[in-house]
């Protein structure tokens, strides 16, 4: 290893030719995960500014707070030769061909000393500061030969390969369970006693404030089959930046995905466990589902109403403006709940009852009085019966993709500074 300038190694901000107007893949800031290597998604749009790039290259956000929540990926999503399009506030990372390996660079563009370079050279008025791209070019870190850094992308990529398939899984099973449940509990065509499809078969409907519905089946409200409440109030000052021992991670809105599910990595505050003497009912258990109460109205990827799943024990303390909802489990589990809170029929209804300010926000009383239909409890154990496992398998693999990743968090500076010995680990 030696210390080679950046400028060096990385082609920053590569000159690519395309035309105004030309329709083109564009990945906006919004497509860029928090560390995370793939990009899964891109809109089609008429170039008409932005930065450019190619399959390899590595987008980084220049701009607060972007650069500092971690918005960095590797473009993948291109066919060759193609040129996408996106922010002006990136920066584009381009390898140099036998000098530097294209993983090599999205590794070394997250790894903490050259975030450290990033975050340090930024300047601007407040809110609104950037990356001084020539002091970032300028910096000579301690850099790999081009084999050796061949070597880190593989042995991080492996890590993040497996991250990947285990995340895919989990997409297919959620996804398998949508469509049963559109089937069974919006066409009504779960197993009938003779397993047959009730309705398509002849089953017996009745006329409903919500349409048709099976006979037995009848219309309820929310906090029929739910309890709900708000999460707790914390003071600022009793919060904590970074985790200590006999601490909870705060469990706020930033850590519900987008159509459903938890994203851990947005936790950024934790709570001393002896201080929660009290407060034993925010938390979270395996099971729970926290639900967005808050957003912005005119927000072009809204997160009001969406919903995830808790699946650990007494590792998270729910925060205000974030809806704890537990289900009355003599009258049905959380898959049947979780499910449906993400589905568009639903989220429909919930949002339409959120005030709307600037701030949109939804209500105790407009969530628990949201009416719903409250299948036959034969049917609504059948398919909790079902999709308990599915989850199951999904919490054991959002366990090990945790793990993965705090394994790769820790190998990637020990790779970077050479104070692991590459020849003695066999990909």
């Amino acid at each position: 290893m030696e210390y080679k300038k950046l400028d060096d190694i990385i082609e920053f901000n590569p000159t690519e030719t395309l035309q105004k107007g030309t329709l083109s893949k564009k990945i906006s800031m919004d497509k860029l995960g928090n560390f995370s290597k793939n990009i899964t998604s891109f809109e089609y749009e008429e170039y008409g500014g932005g930065m450019k790039f190619r399959n390899g290259d590595t987008l980084l956000a220049r701009i607060t707070p972007c650069l500092e929540n971690g918005k960095t990926s590797k473009v993948t999503i291109l066919d060759e030769n193609e040129v996408g399009f996106g922010s002006t506030e990136y920066i584009v990372m381009r390898s140099k061909k036998n000098i530097s390996d294209e993983d090599f660079i999205f590794y070394l563009a997250i790894s903490p000393k050259f975030r450290e370079i990033a975050i340090k050279s930024m300047n601007g008025t407040s809110g609104r500061q950037r990356v001084q791209l020539d002091v970032v070019k300028n910096t000579e870190m301690l850099i790999p030969n081009y084999e050796e850094q061949t070597k880190i992308g593989k042995i991080l990529s492996s890590i993040d390969k497996k991250i990947e398939l285990n995340t895919q899984i989990n997409d297919n099973l959620q996804s398998l369970l949508n469509k049963i449940f559109t089937k069974w509990f919006c066409e009504y065509d779960y197993p009938n006693e003779s397993n047959q499809p009730y309705k398509s078969s002849g089953g017996k409907m009745i006329e409903s404030e919500l349409g048709e519905i099976p006979e037995n089946w009848r219309i309820g409200l929310f906090q029929d089959v739910i309890d709900f409440s708000n999460g707790y109030g914390f003071k600022s000052n009793d919060l904590l930046d970074n985790e200590e021992k006999e601490t909870y991670k705060v469990f706020k809105q930033g850590n519900i995905n987008l159509s459903g599910g938890i994203n851990e990595k947005k936790t950024k505050s934790w709570f001393y466990k002896e201080k929660a003497k009290g407060l034993e009912k925010f938390i979270l258990q395996k099971g729970d589902i926290l639900m967005c109460m808050t957003d912005m109205k005119n927000s072009t990827s809204p997160l009001l109403g969406h919903t995830a799943l808790m699946n650990v024990n007494d590792e998270y303390i729910v925060n205000q403006r974030v809806g704890l909802i537990r289900c009355k489990k003599e009258i049905t589990d959380y898959p049947y709940v979780y499910t449906m809170s993400n589905l568009e029929y639903f989220l429909k209804d919930i949002r339409s009852r959120a005030n709307s300010g600037v701030q949109v926000n939804l209500s105790t009383k407009g969530i628990c009085e949201t009416k719903i239909i409250i299948p036959d409890k034969r049917v609504l154990n059948k398919y909790n019966e079902f999709a308990i496992p599915l989850y199951e398998m999904m919490f054991r693999n959002q366990k090990e993709n945790q793990d993965l990743e705090k394994l790769r968090d820790t190998l990637l500076p020990k790779l970077m500074n050479g104070e692991i010995d590459l020849n003695r680990i066999e990909i």
